[in-house]
């Protein structure tokens, strides 16, 4: 978002509780991937699928400007099925994906096994979605620091905002933990997790809280696996220099973003089963990330319906890789008074005030 609005020429200060990247960006598994990560068809799905048009007309020039390939791989997915009951529900998918447009092919137990070897010998079938790929989510995050920083961009680390000074009904600017008050035209909300914990804008009736996932690392050679697999229990996500991401679970934990015995042991167990050819390979390390979530589980995105000049950008959950540049499409839109070309209804956050919206409950499970 810092680096789309000031390339626009406006001038930016981002204002960050801790380090920058060091959150939820950090520890996700780095997908552009709306088919393996939409379940239905829907407000979500919509918005996901114009969230990696979006994404794929930035990353050239987002790695021109920063210097940073991002790896954005261009492998797909592979999502599999175990049993007759877990097919019919791939074919379902495959059928309400091809009806909108989506490229998506469904595949035998052997095509599946020729594109992606490691994968277990009892899948049954599998979609092939050739056109959802990944980044590497640090260095994604890494490239937007550095073209932000060379747009003009001021970066303000450990500067955690208390709460938004309002006046006539519209925000003059924000207010920080140690008393200081920066003055603003307009005010993007983008502190994910921790978005309640900024004053001020109680009565839009929004609640964010975080959901912890986790994920284990392995290293493998470079190319043992092509595609990213998907399973209904967890997912393999390669890298180019060989590391391979497993996950992961959801967990309602607060701010706990500890690595647990429970936790690790759905991940392997789900890896396990979908590629049982790599037990091999070495750990090299587990981490914690808190998802932002909503409680409808869509984003946020929009100006308040209390502070117009405050525009909220957050609440992504699971998908804020891949809403990444759309986000800040929207939030550029907005401040210079265009249209977004994007329904906002969905996840304008008016919904939660009005009671537009229906509450969907997170407990332990795999992805």
């Amino acid at each position: 978002m810092a680096w789309r609005l000031a390339s626009e020429g406006l001038e930016v200060t981002m204002l960050e509780r801790g380090r920058l990247g060091q959150e939820a960006s950090w520890a996700a598994a780095g997908l552009i991937a709306p088919q393996a990560e939409a379940h239905e068809p829907g407000p979500f799905f919509d918005l996901a699928v114009k969230a990696k048009n979006s994404f794929d007309s930035i990353v050239d020039r987002l790695t021109r400007e920063s210097g940073v390939d991002c790896e954005y791989d261009h492998h797909g997915v592979l999502y599999a099925a175990f049993d007759g009951p877990a097919a019919e529900e791939l074919k379902a998918r495959a059928k309400w994906q091809r009806e909108l447009g989506a490229k998506v092919d469904e595949l035998s137990a052997a095509e599946a096994r020729k594109l992606a070897p490691a994968i277990s010998p009892k899948v049954v079938g599998a979609l092939h979605m050739p056109t959802n790929w990944r980044v590497d989510n640090r260095k994604l995050t890494q490239a937007y620091i550095n073209a932000a920083v060379a747009k003009g961009v001021t970066i303000r680390e450990g500067a955690r905002v208390e709460a938004i000074v309002e006046s006539g009904g519209r925000a003059t600017g924000a207010r920080l933990d140690g008393g200081e008050t920066l003055g603003a035209e307009v005010i993007v909300l983008a502190a994910g997790a921790w978005s309640n914990e900024v004053r001020g804008l109680e009565q839009d009736r929004i609640r964010f809280y975080p959901v912890r996932g986790q994920i284990i690392c392995f290293d493998a050679r470079p190319g043992l696996l092509g595609p990213s697999l998907f399973s209904g229990g967890g997912i393999l996500v390669p890298r180019r220099d060989g590391r391979v991401i497993a996950g992961s679970v959801f967990e309602e934990a607060g701010f706990n973003k500890s690595v647990t015995m429970e936790a690790m042991e759905v991940i392997l167990s789900a890896v396990r089963a979908l590629a049982p050819s790599l037990g091999s390979i070495p750990f090299r390390e587990a981490w914690a990330g808190l998802r932002p979530a909503t409680d409808d589980l869509l984003p946020v995105i929009g100006p308040s319906p209390s502070i117009g000049n405050v525009i909220y950008a957050s609440g992504h959950f699971r998908s804020g890789i891949l809403l990444s540049a759309l986000t800040g499409e929207i939030v550029a839109d907005l401040v210079n008074g265009r249209t977004p070309g994007v329904d906002l209804k969905p996840i304008a956050p008016a919904r939660f005030r009005d009671g537009n919206f229906e509450r969907v409950k997170i407990t332990l499970k795999a992805l």
